[in-house]
């Protein structure tokens, strides 16, 4: 008998304790709560996926309201990127974050964020201070019930400020920024190629030329100025952000309402928790729905009823890296023949369990000088070691003091696609595609955000910034950036491509997306929602339909393997779904293409040259195929049928290791996978097993418009998905309240929640949910309300 009551003991304070670690921090959605700076009560209706709809009688109340929420589902994701903008994650998880910490504390954050908060307008600042005060009101009231992720690392949040919101903004800013790595690339290549042949393995896009490197930059990085080495870790900052996202708008001539119809998915690698939050927000003078970036106060892609607007990245180069020569004692840099000073900038980092790491940041008129971080073999760029008395610098136009974070505030009450274009005017970091359409039946695309103004260089190559020849003229003016309103084509699409014949250069994709968009967008006479839903969930890539071209007119060459290949895909509709075999085939092809003409060409370099082909920039895998007489081929343009049908029966041998002998089992849904990780569940274990999700089958490819990006390089994760359709949003401005979304995870970061992966199976499933503002629906369906009321 005593045995078992002290067993009961036992289990009864072991599932206590499993209680209190798994399930504490799982803040109350239904009750009352005093929230200190409300002016009235404040009503939290949660919706059956945990959407927040607020009903406030003003902004400031719903701005305080809405920082609560996002503070009650999302406190440890804004924890953290905080923390990873500010340069202070290794001080929680320790010496392997140092460098990490080092890369942001080179854009100086603290200096950024205070700049742009000072370019607030007095309505940004209130409207701000108000979010924050709703997110420092939660910590302080949970400060002793914080959610497990929290308990894990040991840690307890501090006070937010408005500094800490537009740090934040440099994270996304990153994310978008590509061009360092092609210019880390080049600097490896540049030694031992020719320009033309840099240029084909460099190509920008489809319909230009290629472009070799200018004089100056071949004699300035051709010579022996730098030691070259591209590391296992290249590109990686690639694999963070791939740009890949959609958004279109049809005019009233084109729909069945009327009215203009708008559609955007952004395309970012999958987590738990998403980077989007959901949320209605409503005031006596109107209504906001739609996706806000976590940490931020303004819906990114959403609809007001008057005006409905989503965003793509514009994949401008907003990053040039600069050879710079200095004095031997290392105080001063020669710029067009004279001496200046190195402004000198000490740092220090915490360290958990380990000393502090105290730095020197020297910073020339180019920017900070980064060789210390391109020359670690772990780095996030590229192995690139400079000799002698040289260094190499990085201008980022991605640190353009403004109110990036808070921008989007005004287009809550934008009432036309003008205003909308007004209030991001002000949006000042690494440029996007803002696609609107209002109620007055007017579409329109402008370029919003930050693109250097270069003299007499367009930013692809690296250059010597020495000579004072290649420098920035400040950003191009917001009244110079390419736009476009009511077309006579009746609508608008972006989809991260080349829109207009600028001057600057971009690491953008091709339009494969964007062809397929548009030619479903004109296969319709008059469109429905239900047409932009088909559209957003399309699984055809028009590069796999060129490639399976490629691979047939080359012919069998008399090899059993490849003609049963070529059998299998000839007729192929390009349909990248789970059931289909010539899909497995045509991606299969795609990978040991590139094995069989970049592995001989670049040797021991191959796999480092690959992670940058999958950063989803215009790659020389896709060129070479396109562009005729490609100078890439093994053997000269001549021995291209030759390497196409080698590659098609390196791919029958692939998918028989991969996926067994019998052919009639071959599928690409059992190819393609997809997880969804937690940053405490990357290195697997009890923490990945708690806090990942998956992996699932999945379908779609890497140009389908339901995208499902892998990477051709990475033998480890072949076929393992980096980057999806992060947040589907669908609106006729026809029907202000019948806007859709969907996210792609949940909207909590608990893993105990209902929430945190809710959504992942009717995201896989291409459903929908509506974002409807009216207070008695909300009602009639609310899964839980909160009362937020004056103290």
């Amino acid at each position: 008998m005593a045995g078992l009551v002290v067993a009961f003991i036992f289990v009864t304070v072991m599932t206590g304790l499993l209680y209190r670690t798994t399930f504490s921090g799982l803040a109350p959605e239904s009750g009352v709560v005093k929230l200190d700076g409300l002016s009235a009560p404040v009503k939290v209706i949660r919706d059956a996926a945990g959407i927040p709809h607020i009903y406030a009688q003003n902004r400031l109340d719903l701005a305080r309201a809405l920082g609560y929420t996002q503070a009650q589902d999302r406190l440890f994701q804004l924890e953290m990127r905080r923390r990873l903008a500010e340069g202070r994650l290794a001080e929680v998880f320790g010496a392997d974050l140092v460098e990490s910490d080092y890369v942001y504390r080179l854009f100086d954050p603290e200096k950024f964020a205070h700049d742009s908060v000072a370019m607030y307008s007095p309505e940004m600042r209130a409207q701000v201070d108000a979010f924050v005060g709703g997110i420092n009101a939660y910590i302080d009231a949970h400060q002793n019930n914080l959610e497990p992720a929290f308990r894990l690392v040991g840690i307890k949040p501090a006070h937010f400020t408005a500094e800490d919101l537009e740090a934040g903004a440099l994270t996304i800013a990153v994310l978008l920024g590509y061009n360092a790595t092609e210019e880390s690339l080049y600097m490896n290549l540049a030694p031992r190629m020719a320009p033309s042949e840099i240029a084909a393995l460099m190509p920008v896009y489809p319909t230009l030329p290629l472009e070799p490197p200018p004089p100056e930059t071949t004699a300035a990085f051709g010579g022996a100025k730098l030691a070259f080495h591209l590391a296992p870790g290249f590109a990686r900052l690639g694999h963070i952000g791939t740009p890949a996202s959609n958004n279109w708008v049809v005019d009233g001539t084109r729909t069945i309402s009327g009215r203009p119809m708008l559609a955007s998915d952004p395309h970012l690698p999958q987590s738990v928790p998403s980077i989007w939050y959901e949320a209605v927000l409503v005031t006596p003078d109107g209504f906001t729905a739609g996706a806000l970036a976590a940490g931020s106060p303004a819906v990114a892609i959403g609809t007001n009823g008057h005006v409905a607007w989503g965003v793509t990245s514009v994949c401008a180069d907003v990053m040039d890296l600069s050879l710079e020569l200095l004095s031997a004692d290392g105080k001063s840099y020669e710029f067009a023949g004279k001496w200046l000073p190195l402004e000198r900038r000490d740092v220090t980092i915490h360290v958990r369990d380990g000393a502090d790491v105290t730095r020197t940041i020297l910073t020339t008129r180019h920017g900070p000088i980064v060789s210390d971080v391109l020359a670690r073999d772990d780095n996030p760029l590229s192995g690139v070691k400079v000799r002698g008395n040289y260094a190499l610098s990085m201008r980022f136009a991605g640190l353009t003091p403004g109110p990036s974070s808070a921008s989007g505030l005004a287009s809550a009450t934008a009432r036309s696609g003008k205003e909308l274009v007004e209030a991001y005017r002000t949006f000042t970091t690494t440029p996007l595609n803002l696609v609107w359409g209002d109620d007055s039946g007017n579409i329109g695309w402008k370029i919003v955000g930050a693109i250097p103004n270069r003299i007499g260089f367009d930013g692809k190559y690296p250059t010597p910034g020495f000579t004072g020849k290649f420098e920035w003229n400040g950003m191009i003016p917001f009244d110079s950036l390419p736009h476009s309103e009511n077309p006579s084509t009746h609508f608008l699409v972006t989809a991260n491509n080349r829109l207009a014949d600028v001057s600057w250069n971009g690491s953008w994709v091709a339009p494969w997306r964007y062809d397929r968009i548009a030619e479903l967008l004109r296969a319709h006479d008059k469109m429905t929602i239900d047409d932009f839903k088909t559209i957003q969930l399309d699984r055809v890539s028009l590069f796999a339909l060129k490639l399976r071209d490629a691979l047939v007119q080359a012919g069998d060459g008399g090899d059993e393997d490849v003609r049963w290949a070529l059998g299998e895909i000839r007729g192929w509709n390009g349909a990248m779904t789970a059931n289909s075999r010539p899909a497995a085939i045509v991606a299969a092809a795609e990978v040991t293409l590139a094995r069989r003409v970049f592995k001989p060409l670049l040797g021991d370099d191959y796999k480092s040259f690959m992670l940058l082909e999958d950063s989803g920039t215009y790659p020389a895998t896709e060129d070479m195929i396109v562009r005729p007489a490609s100078a890439l081929w093994p053997g000269g343009a001549d021995a291209e049928n030759a390497t196409l049908r080698a590659s098609i029966k390196d791919a029958v041998a692939m998918l028989t290791q991969k996926l067994g002998v019998d052919r009639d089992k071959w599928r690409w849904g059992a190819m393609e996978t997809i997880e969804f990780d937690h940053p405490l569940g990357a290195r697997g274990g009890v923490l990945g097993w708690y806090f990942n999700r998956g992996p699932y089958p999945t379908a779609g490819g890497r140009h389908t418009v339901n995208n499902s990006w892998f990477d051709l390089g990475d033998e480890s994760n072949q076929f393992k998905v980096t980057q999806i359709s992060s947040y589907r949003f669908i609106t006729d401005l026809a029907d202000p309240e019948g806007a859709l979304g969907m996210n792609h995870s949940g909207e909590s970061d608990h893993p105990a929640s209902r929430h945190y992966d809710d959504m992942i199976g009717s995201w896989s499933r291409g459903e929908y949910h509506a974002l409807d503002p009216s207070y008695a629906r909300a009602q009639s369906s609310a899964e839980a309300e909160l009362d937020l009321m004056p103290r």
